[in-house]
């Protein structure tokens, strides 16, 4: 399981993170201490402290995914690095 950590402190940067994430078949999740969301899901997200910086989850435990799936999406998350965003 690889993880990033993001920032979507806007409604346009929570829809293209959406649309970038939803390409991929493998399980992505955001994750804060106290809630675990769909990375794909407009309503999860939307339910999250988006004020703060969010960890990206891919893959779980009992689903490892392809190293150059994970590049890819790690690619896609740059424009969401917290580095970026700041």
């Amino acid at each position: 399981m690889e993880t990033a950590t993001i920032l979507l402190d806007n409604g346009d940067k929570v829809n293209r993170f959406v649309t970038a994430m939803s390409k991929y078949r493998c399980p992505i999740h955001l994750t804060t201490k106290r809630y675990k969301v769909d990375a794909k899901s407009l309503i999860g997200i939307f339910g999250m402290d988006l004020t703060k910086p969010l960890t990206v989850e891919i893959g779980t435990p009992n689903h490892q995914v392809e190293q150059e799936q994970i590049d890819a999406v790690l690619q896609d998350l740059e424009e969401f690095a917290v580095s970026a965003a700041l």
